[in-house]
């Protein structure tokens, strides 16, 4: 019931396009806060969403979300993507947060005293907060040292985008902090534009048109 519920809360997200609306408020956000606070942010968020709607249900529907946000915010989805996945992990505090703990809570019965919720959240919330912390700070750094996280927008998530929104066109310039030979360019699908124009990771709004015939 857990895995069925998760891989349902993930196709309702997608095919309703609520994942994009999400995103783009989550985008929104992003250049307003610091790379490790953003990552701690999430990994709250991610925490406290995996012990209500099981592990599995919040990598399913918040992983999408988190994906068109990196997409409309023209930063490399790793940079969210991440600490997200890590935050499932961090099941503690309530017995919907994984099926194991579900079973755990089961067995219990045949203790001479079962295990109670507030057994589980009492335990559990000094372990997640320590993870919460720690789990921000090893995801910063070793994103940035691993996967250059907070490197340009990657061709290969462009190419990956779910909506088909991305462009990677050849427009030499900075991104942040980087000069490159290429790069991203977010296509605008609104009912006004219809897909004429894209955005750029500096805000720049170029006509498509123009980028593939120049491409």
């Amino acid at each position: 019931l857990l895995i069925g519920g998760g891989m349902g809360i993930n196709s309702g997200f997608t095919n309703s396009g609520l994942n994009i609306v999400l995103g783009d408020a989550i985008a929104s956000a992003i250049p307003h806060v610091d790379g490790c606070l953003l990552d701690f942010l999430i990994l709250v968020c991610v925490t406290l969403c995996s012990q209500v709607f099981s592990n599995i249900g919040t990598a399913a529907a918040m992983l999408p979300i988190l994906g068109s946000a990196a997409t409309q915010a023209v930063i490399n989805p790793l940079a969210l993507l991440l600490p997200a996945t890590i935050a499932t992990s961090f099941a503690f505090m309530l017995p919907t947060a994984t099926p194991p703990n579900v079973v755990v809570l089961a067995k219990s019965m045949d203790l001479p005293r079962a295990l109670r919720i507030r057994d589980f959240f009492s335990n559990g919330l000094p372990l997640t907060l320590g993870a919460c912390i720690l789990g921000a700070v090893l995801t910063h750094y070793l994103g940035l040292a691993v996967f250059d996280s907070e490197g340009p927008f990657p061709r290969w998530a462009c190419d990956e985008a779910a909506s088909g929104n991305c462009l990677f066109a050849e427009l030499p310039g900075v991104v942040q902090g980087r000069h490159v030979d290429s790069q991203a360019c977010i296509i605008n699908l609104d009912p006004i534009s219809d897909g004429g124009v894209c955005r750029i990771w500096n805000g720049t709004v170029l006509n498509v048109s123009e980028l593939i015939l120049a491409n």
